[in-house]
């Protein structure tokens, strides 16, 4: 092989291929790189949030076949009995981005739940609390939508994304969650993808929101040129 005029043969040189030139066999290597894409997805329940399962369960795979043509990876996670958004692409620096706690990036959730918080315990989320694996959470804006008899509903927003957080919340004060909803992520909210199932492609302007949206959290710590 040929790079840039000079025979190489390291095996595991790293080059850039968009400014090299590469010769193979006296033939120049052509590459073409992926467009990158970020797509909104309305996860129902039922879905694994994962790209395949060995025990046949349904995936992000099965539910984005025949809407999203590019190679994708879903951001963060949502529970198999959750629904809700979930961000889907093939952008490594948004993901990161995204999903990194530092960037402060608020996700809300709607969720039902058997019995009715003490005001206490509102303050309680809304200080921090920790959880049964010791976790202490950061502070969370929560309020009550709904109430009746031994039903509740609220509007909760956090941004780091401990595994169950909202579940594990609700579970110190014995309160179980029966429905989980996540209706925004930063600046999108679930109108956008109103019904399970949906798929939409982000356009540049909202994905520009997006990552503003943690730039305003963390200046000078992100990547600018998302």
């Amino acid at each position: 092989m040929k790079l840039n005029g000079r025979i190489e043969t390291y095996p595991r040189l790293d080059v850039t291929p968009e400014s090299s030139q590469i010769l193979l066999d006296g033939s120049r290597l052509s590459f073409s790189s992926e467009e990158k894409v970020v797509y909104l997805v309305n996860k129902p329940i039922g879905y694994l949030s994962a790209m395949s399962d060995d025990r046949g369960r349904k995936t992000l795979t099965d539910l984005i076949n025949g809407k999203i043509k590019e190679r994708v990876f879903h951001v963060g996670r949502l529970d198999q009995d959750s629904c809700g958004l979930i961000l889907m692409t093939n952008d490594g620096d948004l993901a990161n981005l995204v999903s990194h706690p530092a960037s402060e990036i608020e996700k809300t959730y709607v969720a039902g739940v058997k019995g009715i918080l003490a005001d206490s315990e509102l303050q309680a989320v809304k200080i921090g609390v920790t959880l049964n694996d010791g976790f202490k959470t950061s502070p969370a804006k929560i309020r009550l939508l709904r109430s009746e008899r031994n039903f509740s509903k609220y509007s909760i927003t956090i941004y780091e994304g401990h595994k169950r957080e909202i579940r594990e919340i609700f579970r110190v004060f014995n309160k179980p969650v029966v429905s989980l909803v996540r209706v925004s992520i930063g600046s999108l909210g679930i109108s956008l993808v109103p019904n399970p199932g949906d798929v939409k492609r982000l356009s540049r302007k909202e994905i520009d929101l997006l990552s503003k949206g943690a730039q305003k959290r963390t200046p000078g710590k992100v990547n600018k040129n998302l």
